[in-house]
C-alpha cells in the first residue's frame, strides 16, 4: 500500500510538470534576464526560508514532546511541501507524510499530527497578520477589491475553525467528538443525497477525535515555548518578504515598502484561499495586477511576479519531489 501510495505521488508530480511544462519554460527564460547577483541573494535567502520552515516544524513537535533532528525534519517538510502541491487540501494533505514517518520510527501519530496543527495555526496567524496590513495599505491606494476582502474573511473563519478544535480538545475530547460527529452527519446527509453514499466515517471521526486530544494534552510548557515557534514564523515572512523585493532589484524596478508588503499579501492570500495547488495560475495573474494597479509598470509586474513563483513555488516544489524519493528509497 505504502509503494502504491508513493507512485502515485510521483506520477502525480510528473503530470503536474507536464501540465505546466510551457509555465517553467516561461520562469527560466524570465530567470535567464535578471541580474545574477540579486538572484543569487534571492536563492541563499530561499535556502534561509526552508531551514526556518523546518526549524519551527521542529520546535512545534518539541513542544508536545516529539524530538528529531532538524536535517531529518527538513526532508520531511520538503516532502510534505510536495505532496501539498501536488494533492492540495489547504495544507492538510502533507501531514500524512508526518504521519507515515511517525508510524516508521515509533512516534505518537496524535502527537505529529497535533504539532502538525499547531504548525498550520502559526503560519497561517503569521500570514493574517502580514495580509491585514497588506489590506489597509490597498485601501489607502484606493485599489481594495471586494474579492479581496471576501478571501480575508474566508482565511479568518479557516483560521479560527483550525484554532477552536485545537482549543475544543485541550477542554473535553467528549465535547469535540460530538461536535465532529454533528458536522460529519451534516456533511454525509447531504452528500448522500447528491453521491448517494456517504463521503466521512464516523468511525473515522472518533479517532480522529481521540487521537487530537490525546496529542493536545502532550503539549509542554505552552506558557513560554510558543515564543520560538512565533519568532520563527515571524523570520519565515520578512525572508519571503525579502526574496520578492530582491525580484524588484534584479530586474531593475523601484517598489516602496507599502507596494511590496500589499503585492506579498494578495500573492499568499490567494496561495491559501484558492482552488488550484498553491493558487498556480491564479496568483500570477493577480499578483501581476495587483502590483500593476500599485503603479508597477504591467511588463515589469508580469516578469517580477513569475520569477518571485519560480522561487517561491517550482524550487521547493522540486527539491520536494527529490526529498520525497529519497524518504521512501
Amino acid at each position: 500500500m505504502r509503494k502504491l501510495i508513493f507512485a502515485l505521488a510521483v506520477l502525480l508530480g510528473i503530470l503536474f510538470i507536464i501540465s505546466r511544462f510551457t509555465e517553467v519554460q516561461e520562469v527560466l527564460l524570465v530567470l535567464q534576464n535578471g541580474n545574477w547577483l540579486w538572484l543569487g541573494a534571492a536563492f541563499i535567502l530561499l535556502l534561509g526560508w526552508i531551514l526556518v520552515t523546518a526549524a519551527t516544524f521542529q520546535s512545534l513537535f518539541s513542544i508536545v514532546g516529539v524530538v528529531k533532528p532538524l536535517a531529518q525534519v527538513l526532508r520531511l517538510f520538503l516532502a510534505v511541501n510536495f505532496i501539498n502541491l501536488v494533492a492540495p487540501s489547504a495544507g492538510m494533505s502533507g501531514m500524512v507524510v508526518f504521519y507515515s514517518d511517525a508510524q516508521k520510527n515509533g512516534h505518537s501519530t496524535a502527537r505529529i499530527m497535533v504539532g502538525s496543527a499547531l504548525f498550520l495555526i502559526f503560519d497561517y496567524c503569521g500570514l493574517l497578520t502580514i495580509i491585514f496590513l497588506g489590506l489597509i495599505i490597498l485601501a489607502f491606494y484606493q485599489v481594495l477589491w471586494a474579492f479581496e476582502i471576501f478571501a480575508f474573511l474566508l482565511f479568518v473563519v479557516f483560521v479560527s475553525v483550525m484554532i477552536s478544535v485545537v482549543y475544543l480538545a485541550s477542554q473535553s475530547e467528549d465535547h469535540l467528538t460530538r461536535l465532529s460527529l454533528k458536522m460529519t452527519r451534516f456533511v454525509n446527509r447531504y452528500a448522500s443525497l447528491l453521491l448517494k453514499k456517504t463521503i466521512i466515517s464516523e468511525e473515522r471521526v472518533i479517532r480522529f477525535a481521540a487521537e487530537t486530544c490525546e496529542g493536545v494534552k502532550a503539549i509542554q510548557n505552552l506558557r513560554h515555548a510558543w515564543l520560538r515557534p512565533a519568532g520563527f514564523t515571524l523570520l519565515n515572512k520578512m525572508l519571503l518578504v525579502s526574496i520578492l523585493g530582491l525580484m524588484f532589484l534584479a530586474f531593475g524596478t523601484p517598489v516602496t515598502p507599502g507596494q511590496l508588503i500589499a503585492g506579498f499579501s494578495i500573492a499568499y492570500l490567494f496561495v491559501i484561499i484558492s482552488p488550484t495547488p498553491a493558487g498556480i495560475g491564479i496568483v500570477e495573474g493577480l499578483l501581476t495586477f495587483a502590483l500593476n494597479s500599485l503603479s508597477i509598470p504591467i511588463e515589469a509586474a508580469a516578469v517580477i511576479t513569475l520569477a518571485f513563483r519560480g522561487y517561491t513555488f517550482w524550487l521547493p516544489f522540486f527539491l520536494g519531489m527529490i526529498s520525497f524519493r529519497s524518504l521512501h528509497s
